[in-house]
């Protein structure tokens, strides 16, 4: 299992605003792609006796990024009892075909519980690389990780990615760095 370092934020502003202020701030557009997941989970089990973490963690993506590749993905993630992500992981076995393997899914007795739609914008400077997310038309967030590709730096800890987000004075929620895009999906799907 990969294991990996990110935090994600909840932008409190549009994308056409957001991008203004980034790049002010001396952001460049590096890329765009769009990944189209299909969260999978199994009719076995009893989805009102479980936490949505619970749902969450049992979930199986059937993972499109667009014209670069598809995979069945597997996200492990530990929680601190106030919801932050104490650490995180993820297993992916290449496929080839969307369809097939949803149906695949199907088959061994899963269901589809809901879709995320999620267009990736990464920007970056000479010492920031931030990845904005437009999902499912209705979110707009930021996410950084640990292990960037545009700038030559690497993250040790949580904590060095908030303080460097931070000194940016962009709109974002900074009561909550382990935004779950899943969770508020799965609570529009339990409503």
């Amino acid at each position: 299992m990969k294991m990996e370092t990110e935090i994600t934020v909840l932008v409190k502003t549009d994308y056409k605003s957001l991008k203004k202020d980034l790049e002010s701030k001396g952001f460049e557009l590096k890329e765009e792609y769009e990944l189209n997941d299909n969260y999978m989970i199994s009719n076995d089990l009893d989805l009102s006796k479980l936490s949505k973490l619970e749902i969450l963690g049992k979930c199986v993506l059937v993972r499109d990024i667009v014209n670069i590749k598809k995979v069945l993905l597997y996200k492990y993630k530990k929680f601190a009892d106030n919801g932050d992500i104490l650490e995180q992981g993820k297993v992916e076995c290449p496929i080839d075909d969307i369809d097939k393997a949803i149906n695949f899914m199907k088959a061994i007795n899963y269901k589809e519980l809901f879709h995320i739609y999620d267009k990736c914008i990464v920007f970056a400077n000479k010492e920031t690389e931030i990845t904005v997310q437009l999902v499912n038309d209705k979110y707009v967030f930021i996410e950084m990780e640990a292990s960037p590709e545009y700038v030559d730096r690497k993250y040790e800890s949580v904590e060095e990615l908030k303080n460097d987000l931070n000194r940016y004075k962009l709109p974002i929620d900074n009561t909550n760095y382990f935004v779950k895009k899943a969770e508020l999906m799965l609570d529009e799907v339990l409503k």
